[in-house]
């Protein structure tokens, strides 16, 4: 691609230069001064930096937690054929993009994972735990494509290579403050909806833990209990009721 149609393909897209430095991992300064028309001679590495970007990516969103691109409805196979690097929910025919996570946010994900995994492993549970990229299909077919930071599923019969089909037992998402709204309205709604036992919304921005116990998928439901953990507390599980961890500890 010439420099020209980088650009005519940067307006088509809707991207702006962070979510292109973002996807493409080059500095921010070198994609506006690329882009911009300043660097006249950009280095070969660059330029099909570039273009991998510009050329493969469908329309994607220009900030975390926002539905890519112009309305329309997209599909699992919109998924399938994101750009390496590049990934995205499926939720009522909208793609949402999937921030990088921070240095923060991979530190409480693998202490979790390992806590948890531990915890099965010692009592020789069937259960399974896994982080993304790990595919959750949530209704059971292609309408809702989620990847949480942490899923455990206690029915194994669910399980097949392409990921989870139906809904886990326990979800864990660590939230960022550009993602609180799609983690704790529109996904926390379907992962209730679906059979979701167990939610836990992990805000480090803040320091707590909201746990949600849902008894039941009705919308109306007045069973469903909510509890508000700090990370100096001993938080304790629901699915497993003497599962204990203190994230204060993780950092």
């Amino acid at each position: 691609m010439t420099i020209q149609e980088m650009r005519e393909r940067k307006k088509e897209l809707g991207y702006s230069y962070e979510t292109i430095a973002r996807l493409s991992g080059l500095p921010l300064g070198t994609v506006q001064k690329v882009l911009g028309g300043i660097t006249q001679n950009p280095r070969q590495a660059t330029l099909e930096a570039l273009t991998k970007v510009l050329r493969k990516a469908p329309s994607l969103v220009r900030d975390p937690g926002i539905p890519f691109g112009e309305p329309r409805t997209y599909t699992i196979e919109d998924i399938y054929a994101l750009p390496d690097g590049v990934r995205a929910e499926l939720i009522d025919g909208r793609l949402y993009f999937m921030a990088t996570s921070t240095r923060t946010h991979q530190l409480i994900a693998g202490e979790m994972h390992f806590a948890v995994a531990s915890y099965i492993k010692a009592r020789g549970g069937s259960c399974e735990v896994y982080m993304p990229p790990f595919g959750i299909f949530l209704n059971g077919d292609d309408s809702i494509y989620v990847e949480p930071d942490l899923s455990v599923i206690c029915d194994t019969d669910k399980l097949d290579e392409k990921g989870c089909h139906g809904a886990p037992d326990w979800v864990v998402e660590i939230v960022s403050p550009s993602s609180t709204a799609h983690d704790q309205i529109r996904k926390l709604n379907k992962y209730k909806a679906a059979g979701v036992r167990e939610y836990w919304v992990i805000r480090p921005d803040k320091r707590i833990v909201i746990v949600y116990e849902f008894v039941s998928p009705d919308p109306e439901s007045a069973e469903d209990k909510v509890m508000l953990y700090f990370f100096d507390d001993e938080i304790p599980g629901i699915v497993f009721p003497d599962f204990r961890i203190r994230l204060s500890d993780v950092v």
